[in-house]
């Protein structure tokens, strides 16, 4: 038996998204687990009031029915494992690639084929996620290593065959980092983690703007207050200049944040646009209009 992983960094707790996440459709011979890494309780008050507007009020706007219905009802530990997630509440150090680390302090994840690891604010749009990856031979996106200029490649398209180790939800040729992971909603082979430093991200260099933890605090500080944490996206996105993996990388659209699969949230929020402006809006006034329930 197979097996893939699926790791939630459990803060915003959109209640859309523990309830879809684990409808996915698996793949013949493979199993799923599905855990969340919380660094706060759902039933804190802070997570609560945090999304409390959005409950108390009627929108014609089509980004802000999507975010009502994210958070349409405050979801509790108890229900989220009901729904089939195991639940392990972990300090509050740094946010992205850390709740894996966090989780293989107890766990091997050597027993899994590959990993998702995902933020708790994206909004989940298909069930064919894994179905997909392993048997449908799906178009994906493929950098052409000769084309890099700085950060920036030009792609091809190419069947998913099983040559990858690394997938990311989607790309935008035109931002000048455009080829750094979100570590929103992203996968990972095991191979590609048993290339990692003692099998971990590395999560505490600090690239000039300080390691900020937040251990103890419950509370959402923004884009800004966190924006230290940005910068172990780049540090993996060296790990894989350094280790050759550029092209073993792949994207399932050319939309930054947007795919068949999900919309990324940032800060808690998939109307956020402080990283990415006015082409992803336009990008997600798009996917929106092929949503058949607004």
């Amino acid at each position: 038996m197979k097996k893939i992983l699926v790791i939630a960094t459990g803060w915003h707790f959109s209640s859309q998204f523990y309830t879809y996440m684990p409808r996915q459709k698996v793949p013949e011979g493979y199993q799923i687990d599905y855990f969340c890494v919380a660094h706060r309780p759902p039933e804190h008050q802070d997570t609560i009031s945090e999304k409390q507007h959005l409950r108390n009020e009627t929108s014609n706007d089509n980004v802000r029915k999507l975010e009502q219905i994210m958070y349409e009802v405050p979801i509790t530990r108890g229900q989220i494992e009901v729904l089939g997630w195991t639940f392990m509440e972990e300090p509050n150090t740094i946010g992205d690639m850390e709740c894996f680390n966090q989780w293989a302090e107890s766990y091997d994840y050597s027993e899994y084929d590959f990993v998702l690891i995902t933020h708790d604010d994206n909004f989940i749009l298909s069930d064919e996620l894994f179905v997909d990856i392993v048997e449908n031979n799906i178009i994906t996106y493929k950098p052409i290593l000769e084309t890099r200029s700085g950060h920036q490649f030009q792609v091809e398209k190419v069947n998913l065959d099983d040559d990858w180790y690394f997938i990311d939800n989607g790309y935008a040729q035109h931002i000048p980092k455009a080829f750094e992971p979100r570590g929103s909603f992203s996968l990972y082979k095991k191979e590609l983690i048993d290339m990692l430093p003692n099998n971990r991200f590395d999560m505490y260099q600090d690239g000039g703007l300080g390691v900020v933890t937040r251990v103890g605090e419950t509370n959402s500080v923004g884009h800004q207050g966190i924006s230290a944490w940005n910068t172990h996206a780049g540090t993996f996105r060296e790990f894989l200049y350094n280790g050759n993996l550029v092209e073993k990388t792949r994207y399932f659209s050319l939309t930054k944040r947007v795919s068949k699969y999900c919309i990324e949230g940032e800060r808690g929020f998939i109307s956020n646009a402080l990283a990415d402006g006015g082409t992803y809006l336009n990008d997600l006034s798009n996917r929106i209009q092929e949503l058949k329930w607004l």
